[in-house]
C-alpha cells in the first residue's frame, strides 16, 4: 500500500472513531473495510 493511503486512511479512521463513537470499534472497523474494498473494485474498473 502507497504511504499516501496508508496516511489518508489513518485520518479516516481517526474521523470515523470520532463521528462514530456510539457503535465503538466494530462499526468502524466495518465501514473502513468495506471503503477499502469498493477502492480495490474501483482501482480494477
Amino acid at each position: 500500500m502507497k504511504p499516501e493511503a496508508t496516511k489518508y486512511l489513518r485520518l479516516h479512521w481517526q474521523r470515523l472513531n470520532l463521528i462514530r463513537y456510539r457503535g465503538s470499534f466494530p462499526v468502524a472497523y466495518r465501514i473502513l473495510r468495506n471503503q477499502i474494498r469498493n477502492q480495490k473494485a474501483g482501482a480494477l474498473l
